[in-house]
C-alpha cells in the first residue's frame, strides 16, 4: 500500500503539479484580476496599514469599518482549521487591536474550517476573507489526486498560501503568534526594504537531520560514493534551467550560514515571515517545485519552515535574516528562573529587527513570541502524554533570554540541547507583555467559552 501511495505521488508532483501548478497557476496569476478564475476569493482590499497606529487604547472597538478605502496589495495570511479557531479568532483580535486595518486572508484545506468557524472569524470584519484553497485548485484543475491534496493539510499549506494569495506585500502569520506591535511597521525595516523579505531564525540544532543530513551520492565518473550533507546536494543539483536560471551559484548569506557550516538542522523559524512578491524573480515558482516535489524525494525541512528561505536561494534571489538569534522565554512549570537562570527552556521569542540600517545598534525591543504554551492549557493536545515541564501551559513568564546575534550561540552552547537557550542569561520581560498577553488570552477564552462579546472591544 506504501508504494502505491508513493506511486500516486509521485505522478501527481511529477506531472499534474510541474506542468499544471507552474503554467497553468503561473497563467492565471499573470492574468488580470477581473479575468482570472483563480482569484474570484480576492475582492477583498486592503489598507497599506503600515501608517496606522501601533497600539489602540484599551476598550476601544475591533468592528471594521466596511467603508473605509482599501488597496490590493498588502495583508496579512493566516492558515487555519477548526482545531486551533481559539488562536485563529483571538490573532485576527490583536491584529486590530494593534492598529492593522489590512484584509487578513484565512487559508484552509478542504473544508477544515466549518461553516461556525468561518461566521466567527469574520465577525464584524469584512476585511476577513476565508479561501478553501485545496478545493478551489481541485475545481480549477490543478489538482487532481486528492491524496496528495490531502498533504497540504499541514504546515505546507503556509506555502502553498503564500505562492496562492493574490496579494504582493504578504504577512504570513502562525495562530500562535503573540504580538507586541503590528507586524505592518517591519515593512519599514532595512533589510525587507533592500530585499523584500523578512524571515527570523530558528534554535540551533547540532544533529544529523533535514537539511543537515548526510546522503550518499554516486558520482558520474564512477568513483566512490561518498557522502554529503542534503543542504549542499539540493543546491549542486537543483535544476535551474527548468526556471530559466544558471546554477548552482551560492549566496554569500548562504555561505557565511551556520546552515551551510553543518552547525545546524534549523534555520527559519517561519512563524512570522514578510515577503514582497513584486521583487520575488522566480523564488515563487521555486517554491511551488519545492512543496509539489521535493518534499516527497528530501526531507530537507522539519515542517514547511525551510522551504522560503531556500525558495530565495535556489532562485538567486536576495533575502534577509534578523541577524538576531532565537530567544526563549523562562518556563514556570520547568522552573527555570530558580534552576537555572541564565538558561531559558519556555516559548520561542524574536526581537525587533534593525529598522533603520542594517547595521542599527538600537535599543533592544521584543517583537513577538511563537507560543502556544502561554495560550493552550494543553498545548501537546489532551491525548499525549506530556514528559516535559517546558512544553506545559506557561502562565506567568518574566524573563526572556536577552537579545543577541545568532552567531554567538556558538556550537559547544548548542551542543548541550536545542529546546533550551544555554548559558545566554535572562532579562525582564517589558511591562507591555503582560497587557497584551492577557488581552490575548480574554479573547482565546472568548472563543474557547463561547461567550464571544469581549471579542468586540479591546479589553485591557
Amino acid at each position: 500500500m506504501a508504494g502505491c501511495v508513493a506511486v500516486l505521488f509521485a505522478y501527481e508532483t511529477s506531472f499534474y503539479v510541474q506542468v499544471a501548478m507552474h503554467e497553468s497557476m503561473a497563467a492565471a496569476r499573470a492574468a488580470p484580476k477581473s479575468e482570472n478564475p483563480l482569484f474570484f476569493h480576492g475582492q477583498h482590499l486592503n489598507s497599506a496599514g503600515s501608517d496606522a497606529e501601533s497600539h489602540v487604547p484599551a476598550n476601544a472597538s475591533t468592528v471594521m469599518d466596511a467603508s473605509a478605502t482599501w488597496n490590493d496589495t498588502r495583508g496579512v495570511v493566516l492558515c487555519l482549521h477548526d482545531g486551533v479557531l481559539a488562536m485563529g479568532v483571538s490573532l485576527i483580535r490583536e491584529l486590530r487591536c494593534l492598529g492593522n486595518t489590512e484584509v487578513i486572508q484565512v487559508y484552509h484545506c478542504l473544508s477544515e474550517l466549518s461553516a461556525q468557524s468561518i461566521e466567527l472569524l469574520q465577525r464584524n470584519d469584512p476585511h476577513v476573507d476565508v479561501i478553501d484553497v485545496c478545493t478551489e485548485l481541485m475545481d480549477s484543475g490543478v489538482f487532481h489526486v486528492e491524496l496528495f491534496v490531502k498533504t497540504f493539510q499541514s504546515y505546507w499549506l503556509k506555502p502553498l498560501a503564500l505562492y496562492y494569495t493574490n496579494l504582493t506585500e504578504v504577512i504570513l502569520m502562525d495562530a500562535d503568534a503573540i504580538l507586541m506591535r503590528n507586524p505592518a511597521d517591519l515593512r519599514s525595516v532595512a533589510g525587507y526594504q533592500r530585499t523584500g523579505t523578512l524571515f527570523f531564525y530558528d534554535r540551533v540544532a547540532t544533529f544529523r537531520k533535514f537539511f543537515n543530513r548526510l546522503v550518499l551520492t554516486q558520482p558520474a565518473n564512477g568513483e566512490e560514493p561518498s557522502r554529503l550533507q542534503l543542504l549542499q546536494l539540493l543546491i549542486d543539483t537543483f535544476p535551474y534551467g527548468d526556471f530559466n536560471l544558471t546554477g548552482p551559484n551560492p549566496s554569500q548569506q548562504l555561505l557565511r550560514s551556520m546552515a551551510y557550516a553543518q552547525l545546524t538542522s534549523h534555520e527559519q523559524d517561519s512563524s512570522l515571515l514578510l515577503v514582497d512578491k513584486s521583487r520575488a524573480g522566480k523564488a515563487m515558482d521555486v517554491l511551488a517545485y519545492l512543496i509539489s516535489n521535493v518534499r516527497f524525494e528530501h526531507n530537507f525541512s522539519w515542517g514547511d519552515k525551510e522551504s522560503f528561505w531556500l525558495s530565495f536561494e535556489l532562485a538567486h534571489q536576495p533575502y534577509y535574516f534578523s541577524p538576531f538569534g532565537l530567544s526563549l522565554v523562562d518556563s514556570v512549570p520547568n522552573e527555570d528562573l530558580k534552576l537555572h537562570p541564565d538558561t531559558m527552556c519556555g516559548s520561542m521569542a524574536h526581537f525587533l529587527p534593525p529598522v533603520y540600517s542594517e547595521v542599527d545598534a538600537s535599543a533592544p525591543e521584543l517583537l513577538y513570541l511563537n507560543a502556544k504554551a502561554l495560550l493552550e492549557p494543553f498545548p501537546t493536545g489532551l491525548e499525549k502524554n506530556v514528559t516535559k515541564r517546558s512544553r506545559m501551559y506557561n502562565l506567568n513568564p518574566t524573563h526572556v533570554t536577552p537579545r543577541h546575534r545568532r552567531e554567538e550561540y556558538i556550537e559547544k552552547k548548542a551542543r548541550k540541547g536545542f529546546e533550551c537557550i544555554n548559558d545566554m542569561g535572562s532579562t525582564p520581560l517589558p511591562p507591555l507583555f503582560r497587557r497584551l498577553l492577557m488581552r490575548r488570552r480574554v479573547h482565546f477564552l472568548a472563543v474557547a467559552t463561547s461567550f464571544y462579546e469581549p471579542l468586540d472591544t479591546c479589553v485591557v
